[in-house]
């Protein structure tokens, strides 16, 4: 009996692997969280007085990494904005496109709880097939005007490649030119900022899936999302806002001077 007890009996080169194996799950694990490769979604909060404004997010990974959607509400909420929203967006290799998302959105869309909708597609997706994206644009933005809803176009900073960018970046804006659709451009402000504040850092570092708002990245759209549809200029960061940097007043500034441009001299 003893000598089966002790062949049941790892190694004790076998216990240090297993606890090396599980300490670097673990840390593995906190790293992915922390630099937003692993997302912890908040995808409703539905929660609010009858005269909230709600907003149906629908699209991919550029809408919850950097948590757009809540530091979004946040920043409403400093302002007196009341903002309530649903995110129905997926990874892009996991259906987060507008068509794969389209009778999900309609549903929604029919719902009557939303004051708008804001539709976003992978930028590359766009970029090789244009036409099927002004065409569930169309679908989208038609049925939610039937509805008595608002559409949105969020053309966000999914790359870094300036050439492939502009490509997507050209189809948002005709796009919204000839559906008279809003469009928040938080690519553009993305850009302006790069350029008028040094050393900023918006996405997050080694991410296998490519480049994504980190919360600093998040706030400067939330702020574009701020500035364009409710007219907000962020001065204060909000005390319960996921991001609170050195840099976050300028980068409030930076969305507001590129959604609302100074005016040239004569």
């Amino acid at each position: 009996m003893e000598q089966a007890q002790a062949k049941k009996k790892l190694p004790s080169w076998a216990k240090t692997a297993v606890v090396l194996l599980a300490l670097a799950a673990i840390l593995w694990t906190a790293w992915a969280v922390f630099t937003d490769v692993i997302v912890l979604r908040k995808t409703e909060d539905m929660a609010g007085p009858e005269s909230a404004v709600s907003i149906l997010f629908v699209g991919n990974s550029h809408v919850f990494a950097g948590d757009v959607p809540r530091q979004l509400q946040a920043i409403a909420r400093m302002h007196g904005v009341e903002m309530i929203y649903k995110d129905i967006s997926r990874h892009a290799n996991r259906g987060g496109t507008l068509s794969a998302l389209k009778e999900s959105a309609i549903g929604e869309i029919q719902s009557g709880r939303f004051d708008y909708v804001v539709l976003t597609c992978h930028g590359r997706r766009i970029s090789n097939d244009s036409a099927e994206f002004l065409e569930n644009v169309g679908i989208l933005s038609g049925e939610a005007r039937e509805n008595g809803v608002i559409p949105v176009l969020y053309n966000s900073a999914w790359t870094a490649d300036p050439e492939r960018l502009d490509i997507a970046t050209e189809a948002y804006k005709r796009a919204a030119g000839e559906m008279d659709i809003v469009l928040v451009n938080a690519a553009g402000a993305w850009v302006y900022a790069h350029q008028t504040i040094p050393g900023i850092s918006l996405i997050t570092r080694f991410d296998p899936r490519g480049p994504h708002a980190n919360s600093a990245g998040g706030f400067l759209t939330a702020c574009v999302f701020a500035a364009t549809l409710f007219d907000l200029h962020v001065e204060d960061i909000p005390k319960d806002n996921l991001y609170k940097g050195h840099d976050a007043t300028a980068l409030a500034q930076a969305a507001w001077a590129f959604v609302h441009p100074p005016p040239h001299d004569e």
